[in-house]
C-alpha cells in the first residue's frame, strides 16, 4: 500500500514538472501561419521583415528596410581584347565587414571620373560577397565604379573611381589565320589610313550582291573624280539631282564621251537593274540620247553583246530625269562592264545617281518572282508578267485561280471583278453612287387604291386621305383620278387637294390644289387632279394630305359620289419625280417680251491652266501643271497651287444666280497612305500668275489617296469674282502634303456649275 502511495506521489511531482515547464515556453514552435504573416520589427519599431504571405500574395521570407550596404573597395582593372577585366576582392572600404543581408555588387562603367552609376551605366555584377571578375565590352577607354546592394535593395555609395582602362590592342600572335571574318569587322572600322597605297586593286575586290555594284554612284566620294583626270569634257561638278555632285559631260560633234566602270563576274541568265539620272543644259544641241551601257564579256575578256537603256535626248531644259531597265546576262557570260556614254553635238548634259542592282529571282524563266530596286514582279508559266508593283514604270495585278485569270486591275486603274461588295461608299466618276442616285426620280413614294364610293351633297365631304414623308430637296407630282357618279344630270362637281401638314387634315385645312368637272349626265365621269410641288413648298417632314368633294350649280338635292370599283380603282398617289428645279418661267402676252425666259444650266468646265508654287511664292515649272499643296522639304518649302477655268467660264456667269458649283480633283499622293485633307480656296486670275495669291475663305476637305471626286464649293464660290481655285492648307502638318492632278493629266480637274440665267 505504502508503495503505491509513494508511486502516485513521484507521478503527481513529474505532472507538476512538466507543466511548469510548457508554460515557460512560446506557443509560436508548436503554432502554424493560417494564410497570414509574421512581422519582425527592430528596436525602433522599423519593419525589417516579413515571414509568410507576402503583399503581392506568394509566400516566403523578405527582408525589407535593410540599412545601405559598405561601400566597396576600388575595383582592380586591366586591358584585355575587346574590352577591360575589372576585379573586386571582397572587401569593402575602411575595413568594414560584409553584411550578412549582402546580395550583389554592380559594377558600373563611365566616361567621366566621378560619373554617376545608374541604370545607364551598368555593365556587369557580382554575386559573391568573395569577390571576383567580369569582362565587360568596350571600344574606348573607360572608368570603373562598383556599387554594393543588400537583399532589401539598398544601394551603397559608390566606390572609388578606376580608370580610365581601354581595350588591349590586337597584335598578330593575337589572331589566328581565318579567324577575322566580314561579320567581325566593325563598320567604317578600317579607312585608308590602314591601306598601303596600291596594295588593293580591282582583282583584290569582290561586290556585295545586295549592294550597288557601280562605286560612287554620286560622284561625292572622289573615286569617280580621280579616274576621270586627264579625259577631256568629263568633269565631277556640284549640284547634282538631290546630291552634291553630278558628272557633266561637255559635247564635241565628232564623237561621245564615254565612262567605263571596272568589270565584275556574272552568271548567264542573272538579271540586273539599272538606273541613272540625267539632264540636258540648256545649252545642249545634238541628237541621240544619253545611255547607260552593260557590255558582257565571255570567260576569256572577249566582248559578247551590249545592253543598254537610253533615251531619245534630253530636252535642253536643265531638268532631271530618270531612266531604269532590267537586262539578263546572256548565254556565255562571265563579266560585266557598266558604262556611262554621252550623245554627239554641243552642250553639257549630266549624270547622277547611276546604280546597277542584281534582281532577285526564284527562278531564270518560266513561274518566278523577282524584286528589284523598284518593286516586285511576279511571272505567270508563260513567263509572262502577272503581277507589277514597281516605281517608275506601270503597275497592274492580275489574280487566278486553278492557271486561269479571274480578276485584273491594269495599268490604268481599271478593274475587272467577277462580283464586287462595297462596304463603305462607291463613287462613279468623281460621285458616290448616292448622289448620282439623287439625280433620278424615286418613283412612287404613296399610293392608295379606292374601291369604296363615298356620298356628298352641297356641303364638302372628306373622300381619302394619304400621308408620305417629304424631302426638301425634291419635287413631287401628287395625283387624285376617279370616279363621279351623280344622282341627276347638271352641275359640277369640285374636288379640293388638302394638306394637313403632320396633323390630322380636315375640311378646313390648307387648299394645295383643286378642280371642278361638270355632270352633263348620270352616270360615272372621270375625274382627275393633279399638281406638282417642291418639298421646300410643302414643308419638310410628315405630309398628311386629304380630298376631298362636293356638288354645285346643280339641282336642289344633287349629291354626287366618287368612287373606284374593281377593275377600275380609283388611285390617290405621291411621286417623286426628281431633285429640286427652281422656278424659271415669265409672263408673256404674246406680243413678245423684253426679258428672255429664265433657264436653269449645269454646265462641266474643263480646267485650261493649273500649277504649283514654291513657299507659296513664284511658280515652280519641275512640276509643270501638277498640283502640291503642303509642307514636305525645305527645298520647295510651303506649297500651294492655283488651277484656272477658260474665260467662258465668266461670260456664262455674267448676271447668272449660282444654284450649285461644283469642283472635281484627283489627288494621286498624300504623304500618309490613309490619305490627307484639301484644303480650297478661290481666286480671280484669268491665266497663271507668275507669283501666287488667293482669297482667304477656305473650306477643308478629306480625300483618300487615288481617289477622284466632286465636291460641293458654293460657299466660297461667288461669281462675280473668282475664275478658278486654290488648294492652299499654309500648314505644315504632314496631313495636308498631297498632289493632285493637273491639266493635261488623267482627270484633271473640272467644274461644274449650275446656275440660272
Amino acid at each position: 500500500m505504502s508503495s503505491d502511495i509513494t508511486r502516485l506521489v513521484a507521478r503527481v511531482a513529474d505532472l507538476e514538472r512538466r507543466l511548469s515547464r510548457s508554460t515557460r515556453t512560446s506557443s509560436l514552435a508548436y503554432s502554424s501561419i493560417e494564410n497570414g504573416a509574421v512581422e519582425v520589427y527592430d528596436e525602433d519599431g522599423s519593419l525589417r521583415a516579413v515571414v509568410g504571405t507576402q503583399p503581392d500574395g506568394t509566400a516566403g521570407i523578405n527582408v525589407v528596410n535593410g540599412p545601405p550596404p559598405p561601400e566597396p573597395a576600388a575595383p582592380a582593372v586591366t586591358s584585355v581584347l575587346g574590352g577591360i577585366a575589372a576585379v573586386w576582392d571582397g572587401t569593402f572600404a575602411e575595413g568594414a565587414v560584409t553584411p550578412l543581408d549582402f546580395a550583389r555588387v554592380e559594377v558600373h562603367t563611365g566616361t567621366a571620373p566621378e560619373f554617376t552609376p545608374g541604370p545607364h551605366t551598368l555593365a556587369a555584377t557580382l554575386e559573391s560577397p568573395q569577390g571576383g571578375l567580369v569582362t565587360v565590352p568596350t571600344e574606348q577607354p573607360v572608368h570603373v565604379r562598383l556599387v554594393a546592394r543588400n537583399t532589401s535593395g539598398a544601394a551603397s555609395e559608390p566606390s572609388a573611381s578606376t580608370g580610365p582602362v581601354g581595350p588591349e590592342p590586337v597584335v598578330a600572335e593575337d589572331v589566328l589565320d581565318g579567324s577575322i571574318t566580314e561579320p567581325k569587322i566593325a563598320e567604317r572600322a578600317v579607312n585608308a589610313t590602314h591601306i598601303k597605297l596600291g596594295a588593293v586593286t580591282v582583282d583584290h575586290l569582290a561586290v556585295g550582291v545586295t549592294g550597288n555594284l557601280i562605286p560612287d554612284p554620286s560622284f561625292e566620294t572622289g573615286y569617280i573624280a580621280s579616274r576621270i583626270v586627264g579625259l577631256p569634257g568629263v568633269a565631277v561638278v556640284t549640284g547634282g539631282n538631290s546630291s552634291g555632285k553630278a558628272l557633266r559631260f561637255t559635247l564635241i560633234s565628232s564623237a561621245p564621251r564615254t565612262l567605263l566602270y571596272s568589270r565584275f563576274p556574272v552568271t548567264a541568265g542573272e538579271r540586273y537593274w539599272a538606273a541613272f539620272d540625267f539632264k540636258g543644259g540648256t545649252d545642249f544641241v545634238g541628237r541621240n540620247g544619253l545611255l547607260m551601257s552593260l557590255q558582257w564579256l565571255d570567260t576569256n575578256g572577249a566582248h559578247l553583246s551590249y545592253s543598254v537603256i537610253s533615251n531619245a535626248g534630253p530636252p535642253a531644259d536643265g531638268v532631271w530625269r530618270r531612266g531604269t531597265f532590267i537586262h539578263a546576262a546572256p548565254a556565255g557570260a562571265a563579266y560585266c562592264v557598266p558604262g556611262l556614254q554621252s550623245p554627239t553635238g554641243s552642250g553639257t548634259v549630266y549624270f547622277d545617281n547611276v546604280e546597277l542592282r542584281p534582281v532577285m529571282s526564284s527562278a531564270t524563266g518560266g513561274t518566278r518572282a523577282e524584286i528589284a530596286p523598284d518593286g516586285l514582279r511576279l511571272y505567270d508559266a508563260q513567263g509572262e508578267e502577272s503581277v507589277s508593283l514597281v516605281t517608275g514604270r506601270p503597275n497592274y495585278l492580275t489574280l487566278s485561280t486553278d492557271g486561269r485569270p479571274v480578276a485584273t486591275i491594269d495599268q490604268q486603274g481599271n478593274g475587272a471583278f467577277s462580283d464586287l461588295s462595297v462596304a463603305g461608299e462607291l463613287s462613279v466618276g468623281g460621285d458616290p453612287l448616292e448622289r448620282i442616285l439623287a439625280r433620278l426620280p424615286r418613283g412612287l413614294v404613296a399610293v392608295d387604291y379606292m374601291a369604296t364610293a363615298v356620298t356628298a351633297g352641297s356641303s364638302e365631304y372628306g373622300y381619302i386621305e394619304l400621308a408620305f414623308e417629304a424631302d426638301t430637296s425634291r419635287m413631287y407630282k401628287i395625283t387624285f383620278d376617279a370616279y363621279a357618279d351623280p344622282n341627276v344630270a347638271g352641275g359640277e362637281i369640285a374636288v379640293v387637294l388638302r394638306d394637313g401638314g403632320a396633323a390630322t387634315p380636315t375640311i378646313s385645312s390648307p387648299q394645295i390644289q383643286s378642280i371642278t368637272q361638270p355632270l352633263p349626265g348620270a352616270g360615272w365621269t372621270r375625274v382627275h387632279l393633279e399638281t406638282i410641288k417642291s418639298g421646300g413648298a410643302l414643308g419638310g417632314g410628315v405630309r398628311r394630305l386629304l380630298v376631298s368633294f362636293w356638288a354645285q350649280g346643280g339641282p336642289a338635292g344633287q349629291t354626287v359620289r366618287l368612287l373606284g370599283a374593281a377593275p377600275y380603282l380609283g388611285i390617290f398617289a405621291v411621286e417623286d419625280i426628281g431633285p429640286y428645279v427652281p422656278e424659271t418661267g415669265v409672263y408673256n402676252t404674246g406680243g413678245g417680251t423684253v426679258t428672255p425666259a429664265k433657264k436653269s444650266y449645269t454646265k462641266i468646265y474643263n480646267a485650261s491652266w493649273s500649277g504649283s508654287y514654291a513657299n507659296r511664292s513664284q511658280y515652280n515649272a519641275y512640276y509643270n501643271n501638277q498640283c502640291l499643296q503642303g509642307y514636305y522639304s525645305s527645298t520647295n518649302g510651303m506649297q500651294s497651287a492655283l488651277i484656272g477655268f477658260p474665260a467662258s467660264l465668266a461670260t456664262d456667269l455674267s448676271g447668272a444666280s449660282i444654284q450649285r458649283a461644283e469642283l472635281f480633283l484627283y489627288y494621286e499622293h498624300w504623304y500618309s497612305n490613309t490619305g490627307g485633307t484639301a484644303v480650297l480656296k478661290a481666286h480671280k486670275h484669268a491665266s497663271r500668275p507668275a507669283s501666287f495669291s488667293c482669297d482667304s475663305e477656305a473650306m477643308s476637305v478629306s480625300w483618300s489617296r487615288n481617289q477622284g471626286k466632286w465636291v460641293d464649293i458654293t460657299a466660297i464660290f461667288d461669281s462675280t469674282l473668282w475664275r478658278g481655285i486654290a488648294l492652299d492648307p499654309n500648314n505644315s502638318s504632314s496631313a495636308f502634303y498631297g498632289r493632285a492632278r493637273g491639266v493635261g493629266e488623267a482627270y484633271a480637274p473640272q467644274l461644274k456649275v449650275t446656275y440660272v440665267k
